[in-house]
């Protein structure tokens, strides 16, 4: 498992908190600006580590020397990291994620220190060499180790790859024979219409490797099968049988696989 790296200097943050008033639409920050000098007192691991100690130029021109992970928090994927810990902070309902097209449910990981049940990691899910930016549930993770935000970089730029919802989660997965890690989808389009997407990140875009497709609208009496597209449509998807379909759903839970979060209560 990943273990993340505690920055000893946090960012300085711009957060304008709400005013004890639940109707009052909560703002988000903006990306917060780098330290000057990151230092650090822990280290991530990863599936591939990108290049240590990198220096940038800033957009205030302030040079920024730190190792990787310090530069993947304090730069690449700050303001990601920081709109969920302000979110968390303020406690807003479902609808204020949805209007910050943020997942809605981290509204339903409150209970006790909030900060404490939700966190971020980093991992290379396609080898090459970038960082993901994993945002995912740590209270009850043993049992639902559930996965809100996947984050990548195209041309040097964060880019939402995946955002668990009310009818679409998102789940990572351990194939330990072959040290490969991937990602499962949960979803549903309807009640009689749901779906186990098994997906590989290949050059910053999911592909398919396998679905498992319910659809008791197309055929009430053979409803499964097998896809490997996301379109929904099974009239081009093989049939089969509801044994298969649930041996092969049951052999992908078993590798849903908790994360070792940085928790947001660590955060600030």
């Amino acid at each position: 498992m990943k273990k993340l790296l505690l920055t000893a200097t946090t960012l300085l943050l711009i957060l304008s908190l709400l005013a004890g008033c639940t109707q009052s639409q909560p703002e988000l920050p903006a990306a917060s600006e780098p330290a000057e000098s990151i230092e650090s007192t822990e280290s991530i691991d990863s599936t591939t580590e990108p290049a240590e100690n990198p220096t940038t130029e800033t957009e205030d021109d302030t040079e920024y020397e730190g190792d990787a992970s310090s530069y993947y928090i304090d730069v690449v994927y700050a303001q990601q990291i920081e709109r969920y810990y302000t979110a968390i902070s303020q406690q807003w309902d479902e609808s204020a994620y949805l209007d910050h097209e943020m997942s809605p449910l981290v509204a339903h990981y409150y209970e006790g220190k909030a900060l404490d049940n939700v966190g971020f990691t980093f991992m290379d899910l396609d080898g090459d060499g970038i960082w993901e930016l994993i945002i995912g549930a740590i209270k009850n993770a043993e049992q639902d180790p559930l996965v809100f935000e996947i984050w990548t970089l195209k041309n040097d730029e964060p880019v939402m790859v995946a955002q668990s919802g009310a009818r679409n989660r998102y789940y990572l997965q351990y194939a330990e024979e072959d040290n490969l890690w991937s990602v499962a989808n949960e979803a549903e389009n309807g009640a009689a219409n749901r779906a186990v997407y098994y997906l590989q990140l290949i050059e910053g875009e999911f592909e398919v490797m396998q679905g498992i497709v319910f659809d008791a609208a197309a055929n009430e009496k053979a409803p499964w099968f097998m896809a490997y597209d996301l379109d929904w449509d099974v009239s081009n998807d093989t049939p089969i049988d509801e044994d298969t379909a649930n041996a092969i759903m049951n052999a992908g839970r078993n590798t849903y696989a908790a994360q070792e979060y940085f928790p947001y209560s660590l955060y600030k």
